[in-house]
């Protein structure tokens, strides 16, 4: 992490080049520009319209944990094209690995923009998602002073001294909107990281979308926006617009309160306490935190909130046995049969709950389940196959595939797994992989 911290002296340099220096056209996509200071590293760039070097310009910088810059960078387009930001997103950042594709990611990016746009320094933020949601809140405490916020989807940190929670406790300027698909396995990875900052004082949004562990829609995408440029606001990082607020706030409201109209009293809870949060010096605040309460004290709130600590716990739980039961397995002489894997790992039971229907315990379930396949179908594979143990690996695949096919890199695994296997393995796994 210390080069970031020597890039964020660009921050502090005199004033930035004009957008002469590059070919970017406001209003549109410049899909790969080369860093200014190391040609290995490119990323796609977005202007927004109107844009000049008469004003400085907040920068959103993306790392997707794949480097698929554009796919992450047009997440946010519309949004950024309203409110009037710079995306940066780059096709070098990388999750599951070493810190240093990130940190050299980041530092290419800040010095590009530096040197290439007119930057607001004091309103810098980072997005990443997964493992580079991670390193996006790691970046924040590293560039502290300048980044205003992070955007954290499906992924988080753990409480750490020294780490977001701590460093920026109390920081009514610095602010977190994290999101979650509601069959994401970091699902309860990420509400417990809204409750982390709500014990530190640090402003929070924390809002779930229907899906699996990926990006957020564009509409969520879009919220995310709106809600760090109210707190750019309410922190003092930009002017007041009052109009602005008085609509995003009427806005909101509206939501809450549909929200709790069809039933989804969970969400408008969620809603409401970050409307009394984030307007605490309106009168729809007030209205806004009763309602809340009001809610929560319904006995159906009560129960549901009583189950849902309970699945949180057994969440935490499979977190902290998982790592164990793939090491046991790492330590048999032979590997284990798919039998006892699947057994060890309760696939069976996991599916059982899923298929009980629309409930608490069968979303929980179904979040335990995807954590099992994305270790038996990427992480486990592809350790044995750097170890050159391809017949280890085959096992953990033919363990995913109980679950549900190979996906995406999964699939590059299982082809080269495969020269391992017998032809009966061949035959039965060679068609179970989906590349969506």
């Amino acid at each position: 992490m210390r080069a970031v911290m020597i890039a964020a002296g660009w921050l502090s340099l005199g004033p930035p080049l004009t957008l002469g220096a590059t070919q970017a056209t406001p209003g549109r996509v410049q899909e790969r520009v080369v860093s200014v200071t190391d040609t290995a590293q490119t990323f796609a760039v977005y202007v927004p319209p109107g844009y000049s070097s008469v004003r400085r310009w907040p920068v959103l910088f993306v790392l997707d944990p794949r480097g698929r810059a554009l796919l992450a960078l047009k997440l946010f387009q519309d949004a950024a094209a309203r409110l009037g930001w710079v995306v940066m997103s780059s096709y070098n950042s990388l999750s599951d690995g070493p810190p240093e594709p990130n940190v050299n990611a980041m530092n290419a990016m800040l010095a590009s923009a530096w040197q290439r746009l007119a930057v607001d320094s004091s309103r810098i933020y980072l997005a990443g998602f997964s493992g580079t949601a991670r390193a996006a809140l790691g970046f924040a405490v590293m560039l502290r002073g300048h980044v205003a916020g992070v955007i954290a989807v499906g992924g988080a940190l753990g409480f750490a001294l020294g780490g977001p929670e701590t460093a920026f406790a109390g920081d009514s300027t610095f602010a977190v909107f994290g999101s979650a698909g509601t069959r994401d396995f970091n699902y309860e990875e990420v509400l417990a990281l809204g409750d982390r900052f709500q014990k530190t004082r640090v402003p929070y949004r924390v809002v779930t979308f229907e899906g699996p562990h990926s990006w957020p829609p564009p509409d969520v995408c879009g919220d995310a926006l709106d809600w760090l440029e109210l707190r750019a606001i309410v922190g003092g990082r930009r002017a007041v617009d009052s109009p602005w607020v008085h609509m995003h706030l009427e806005a909101e409201v509206a939501r809450a309160v549909e929200l709790e109209r069809v039933g989804r009293w969970a969400e408008a809870i969620r809603l409401n306490e970050a409307i009394a949060r984030d307007y605490a010096s309106r009168p729809e605040a007030a209205t806004a935190a009763e309602r809340a309460a009001a809610l929560r004290r319904t006995a159906a709130m009560t129960r549901y909130e009583v189950e849902a600590h309970r699945l949180a716990e057994a969440d935490l739980r499979q977190g902290i046995e998982l790592p164990k039961i793939f090491s046991w397995a790492r330590s048999q002489r032979e590997p284990p049969s798919l039998e006892t894997l699947a057994d060890k790992l309760h696939i069976a039971d996991l599916q059982r709950r899923v298929e009980r229907g629309d409930s608490l315990d069968a979303a929980s379930a179904r979040r335990l389940l995807a954590r099992v396949w994305v270790n038996l179908a990427f992480y486990e594979p592809r350790a044995y196959l750097a170890s050159g143990s391809p017949g280890r690996a085959l096992r953990m695949l033919e363990a995913a595939v109980t679950i549900g096919p190979i996906q995406g890199e999964g699939c590059g695994l299982l082809r080269e797994a495969l020269s391992a296997a017998t032809a009966e393995q061949r035959e039965r796994l060679g068609d179970q992989c989906s590349p969506s």
